[in-house]
């Protein structure tokens, strides 16, 4: 090839991805090999050259780990393979392997292999977009199941969640982050909205703000009582903090498509030092009980007080809280809580969380599965026990954050709570939990987890879709969503919810704050 003609193709492969493309990251899929490996080839990214993450699970070293990335199909002109060797991956490690250039066209597969001295072994398989010298990862991995996303509602304001009421009215209600309620009835928003609590919110910054209306949820009795909650971020009234996280039960009014302004009861405020990191999901659980999702306070590194918020079992920051808005006043507390009678706040469920800003139940098995957002490296899913410790700040995933806390506290890291799934910021920024499937429209679903990644990076909006599914007992593996057009989602996601049936939606925006009115409502279906 002549240098006239690569110099023509490393321009025009620059020109297009300076106009159109912004990181092109994508998981890895199932295991190929042996499921007691612990040698993953966690993602395969793309950009200027083919990247994979190789990540070490175990907790042993690995060693003479050899290496291969491979192209077929398309045009490839330049960089077709690649291959090496690394002397050691110590545990809860990770390297990345590459082709550091790549000239070409087309869509050719990429194959990765890793294969240790111990017998660890690895194979992922992905499809890019190959167009001068940037290289797209399509969404997808080998074998996945396809998704058909069928858009049920625009023109929304920064929704951050969607849900059913449980009164099966087919109706779909969206909160919007700037504290509108709206309903989606017979495929159409209606215009009068269900709730505004606009003049409530504290004021947001329209181009990035993690406060706002962040939850909703109705009473598993709200067809016959009208009572629902929900979970907004409002003006401080003391000094030294932020702002307040109000949790706050309504009623609807004799209009079952409108709420009663007038019927606020406050039930609890949370003062938040910070902006950031507020959770804000509220779901009832199988037992009946409110459960909230609460944040550190803020921040990098929950550097509030000597310890921590994560740690401290006398903060509502850090925590899941479960609490009975059936007794008491203004709520009751369940006497099985773990610090009922003892040290620590009666209305933590399970701490050590940064920031679990979406968590659901699966309506079968009733367990609850907590997505919590990551601070440097890794973002986790936990499957949540009554009284678990899920170990930030000590532990980042199953990181080693701040061990000097474990001493501090005389905590063994070992005997904390460890997530049923971590993924590095390789993948993706913030993971965004879902549900599982338990609907009737998508057998193939049923079972499986679904969530996602708000976006694998800042600007522009890139999503990403994913399923775990447990393989054998507490063994699960996480699988990316091929998309029925294979384009990249193009749109930060923001919350999933159910409707009554069972079945699943999503909420994205195009924009990455509520400037505007790029909101849309997804159902997912598996084609």
């Amino acid at each position: 090839m002549s240098k006239k003609l690569l110099n023509l193709i490393l321009v025009v492969g620059l020109l297009l991805c300076s106009a159109s493309c912004v990181g092109g990251i994508s998981s890895s899929g199932p295991h190929h090999t042996t499921m007691s490996s612990t040698l993953d080839i966690e993602v395969i990214t793309g950009g200027i050259g083919v990247q994979a993450v190789l990540f070490n699970t175990g907790t042993q070293n690995l060693t003479n780990i050899s290496w291969d990335i491979t192209l077929t199909g398309g045009l490839v002109l330049l960089g077709k393979t690649a291959n090496g060797k690394i002397n050691l991956l110590r545990p809860g490690r990770t390297t990345t392997i590459e082709i550091p250039l790549l000239v070409g066209f087309g869509k050719p597969v990429i194959r990765v292999t890793a294969t240790a001295a111990e017998g660890d072994a690895e194979e992922r398989t992905r499809t890019a977009r190959l167009t001068g010298v940037w290289v797209t990862i399509l969404p997808g991995d080998e074998e996945a199941l396809t998704l058909r996303l069928e858009r049920v509602a625009q023109n929304l304001k920064a929704p951050t969640t969607v849900t059913g009421s449980g009164d099966d009215s087919g109706r779909l209600f969206v909160a919007e982050q700037t504290g509108v309620i709206k309903i989606i009835q017979d495929g159409e928003v209606l215009s009068t909205p269900f709730l505004d609590l606009s003049d409530k919110v504290v004021q947001l910054n329209s181009f990035y703000d993690e406060r706002g209306l962040l939850g909703l949820a109705f009473h598993p009795n709200y067809s016959a009582n009208g009572r629902f909650f929900v979970y907004y971020s409002a003006p401080k009234t003391g000094d030294g903090i932020d702002h307040e996280s109000i949790i706050a039960e309504y009623l609807v009014s004799a209009d079952p498509n409108i709420a009663d302004p007038s019927s606020e009861n406050i039930i609890m405020r949370i003062d938040q030092p910070e902006a950031n990191h507020n959770g804000g999901q509220l779901a009832f659980g199988p037992d009946g009980y409110l459960y909230i999702g609460v944040g550190d306070g803020g921040g990098a590194g929950d550097r509030h007080g000597d310890i921590g918020n994560g740690q401290d079992i006398n903060t509502t920051l850090g925590t899941i809280l479960r609490i009975d808005v059936d007794q008491g006043s203004p709520y009751g507390i369940p006497p099985d809580n773990p610090f009922v009678g003892i040290h620590g706040l009666d209305e933590i469920y399970a701490y050590g969380f940064r920031n679990p800003y979406r968590f659901s139940f699966d309506a079968v098995t009733g367990e609850l599965f907590v997505a919590d957002v990551g601070q440097d490296l890794r973002e986790e899913i936990d499957v949540v026990v009554n009284g678990g410790n899920y170990g930030w700040r000590i532990l980042e995933g199953t990181y080693l954050y701040d061990p000097d806390l474990a001493v501090q506290l005389g905590i063994d890291p070992a005997s904390l709570e460890a997530p049923i799934h971590e993924y590095s910021h390789a993948l993706g920024r913030s993971v965004i939990g879902g549900y599982v499937y338990r609907g009737t429209a998508s057998p193939n679903l049923i079972g499986k987890y679904v969530f996602g990644d708000w976006s694998s990076g800042f600007v522009p909006g890139r999503g990403k879709l994913f399923y775990l599914e447990e393989t054998a007992p507490d063994t699960w593996i996480r699988v990316e969503f091929n998309l029925v057009d294979q384009q990249p989602l193009k749109r930060y996601i923001t919350g999933f919810g159910e409707d009554d049936a069972g079945e699943i939606y999503m909420v994205t925006t195009r924009l990455i704050g509520s400037l505007g009115t790029s909101g849309e409502v997804w159902h997912l279906i598996i084609e």
